[in-house]
């Protein structure tokens, strides 16, 4: 199956469903452009805001710094150590001169938070996830070479006699500016790297000298805004969607309500049927295709009513000069002619009554209603066997109700019967369900049968496979015309195949019923 064809499949036929879809398919578009335009914009305000947040908490602690005895800076840096803060004092940092990324808007905004107006300023460097690792990596072996040293300075030369938790001690015995950043995750990047200078405050308040005393040097990580996608932004989609899925299903099945109405009535008329004029709701769109529906059938009523009453005229007229042709006939001497006129006047009396009912069932406004079709077609083969006519249902007994004209549909099926009584010695009838839901009456009988090439001109009027004029053998060729009027004036059709007996299989296929 091909893409388009599942797409095809896939996607609803009905004017409700398809409403429905594209107001939510319109809906849900526009909740993602909007939702990655405000989470864009989001996300940027979360880092800014965050970014700013750690600026001021690493000035926050270089002024307490400033203010608070050297001796209890250790507590104060640890009271202020976080996973993602990592934050340690050096007597020189490699920042302030180092060719590193350096953020001109960061750093101003951390020495407008310092308030530094003179001396030398604070500095923002920002670290990739590589440069992180290189950081970690390069105090990984400084902290390593200082153990070594310590442990050679405290051990001789006997290594043999440490164990684990002597290596665990020894690591501990590392400054902490070796190993601040043995637990900081590099993978939050980008990281910031911020120097702050430490000067220490005399007693009237003001910096004993111009140069730094100490650097301040924070590690901080995980400044980056949250992801933009989030559980509750698909909640909402949905909920959304679920509320407008309601609201467009009502109001599309509103609107299609009246299209359903009016495709009833147009099949009805296609059937033969004249239904009340249909009211004119909806949309004005809609309004106006009711209005001019109505105005259709009203037309065509009248028309077939005026071809009606024209056919019975010409029907009356014309007995009239058969019937006085008829009299004048009796006054010829020669027998042999008269018997010919009169011959000729009774056929020509017949070819008017047959074309008057091929006109009259294109013409017929029988009442519809619903009747047992399995029964009127069983009790119409009873009536023919009980006649020794060589004819039997074969169908399954059961009851299938179905609308249509009783008389109209019988008279179809009389012809055809007839046909393969006249041409056939034994007939069989059955009642079968289609597949769609429709009803298909078939008559097999093994007669000659119908060349396939002529199968379509047997509907035509007066057309007689026949070549000879008797009309005791060939009839007057409306039989089958007849009969597939009837037909189609139910939507249905008339098929002729070839029956397994040999002869012809005529089957009549009655679609669907309407709801009504």
């Amino acid at each position: 199956m091909t893409k388009r064809r599942l797409i095809k499949r896939l996607w609803p036929q009905s004017l409700t469903a398809q409403l429905v879809c594209l107001l939510l398919g319109a809906i849900i578009l526009t909740h993602i452009v909007l939702g990655v335009m405000l989470a864009e914009e989001r996300r940027d305000a979360v880092a800014s805001e965050r970014r700013g947040y750690a600026l001021s908490r690493v000035a926050a602690i270089s002024r307490i710094l400033t203010t608070t005895p050297r001796d209890n800076w250790a507590d104060v840096l640890r009271v202020a150590q976080s996973p993602q803060n990592r934050l340690r004092l050096v007597p020189e940092s490699d920042v302030v001169s180092g060719d590193g990324f350096t953020s001109d808007t960061l750093s101003q905004r951390l020495n407008e938070a310092l308030d530094l107006e003179t001396g030398v300023p604070a500095r923002v460097e920002i670290l990739s996830e590589d440069e992180c690792w290189t950081e970690r990596k390069t105090l990984r072996r400084e902290k390593d070479a200082f153990l070594e040293r310590d442990r050679m300075e405290r051990s001789g030369h006997d290594d043999d006699h440490h164990d684990r938790d002597d290596d665990r001690d020894d690591d501990r015995r590392a400054p902490w500016s070796l190993r601040y950043l043995d637990r900081f995750d590099c993978d939050t990047s980008p990281v910031m790297r911020l120097v702050v200078p430490i000067r220490i405050l005399g007693p009237d308040g003001e910096p004993t000298g111009t140069a730094p005393d100490v650097w301040l040097e924070a590690m901080i990580g995980g400044v980056v805004s949250p992801p933009w996608f989030v559980f509750d932004n698909l909640l909402r989609v949905l909920a959304s969607g679920l509320v407008i899925a309601v609201i467009a299903f009502f109001l599309a099945r509103r609107i299609s309500r009246s299209w359903d109405v009016l495709t009833k009535a147009a099949d009805r008329v296609g059937r033969g049927d004249y239904p009340e004029p249909v009211p004119e709701t909806g949309p004005i769109e809609i309004r106006r295709a009711t209005r001019a529906f109505n105005r259709m059938t009203a037309r065509l009523k009248r028309f077939v009513e005026d071809r009606t009453r024209m056919l019975a005229a010409i029907s009356h007229d014309l007995r009239t000069p058969i019937t006085s042709l008829r009299l004048r006939a009796e006054f010829v001497d020669d027998p042999e002619n008269r018997a010919r006129i009169i011959e000729t006047l009774d056929e020509m009396e017949q070819m008017v009554e047959a074309a008057m009912t091929f006109a009259r069932e294109e013409t017929a406004n029988e009442e519809t209603r619903k009747i047992d079709l399995t029964a009127l077609v069983e009790s119409a083969v009873e009536d023919l066997a009980e006649t020794g006519r060589p004819i039997r249902y074969i169908g399954e007994v059961d009851t299938r109700v179905y609308p249509c004209r009783p008389l109209s549909i019988k008279r179809a099926f009389g012809n055809l019967v007839s046909n393969a009584l006249n041409f056939g010695d034994t007939v069989e009838v059955a009642v079968r369900d289609a597949d769609d839901g429709g009803l298909w009456i078939e008559i097999a009988d093994d007669g000659p049968g119908i060349p396939v090439e002529q199968r379509e001109q047997v509907f035509e009027p007066f057309f007689r496979i026949e070549a000879s004029r008797n009309r005791d053998t060939g009839g007057i060729g409306l039989g089958m015309a007849i009969a597939r009027t009837a037909v189609r004036a139910h939507g249905g059709e008339i098929y002729l195949e070839e029956s397994q007996k040999g002869g012809l299989l005529a089957r009549i296929y009655l679609p669907p019923a309407q709801p009504q």
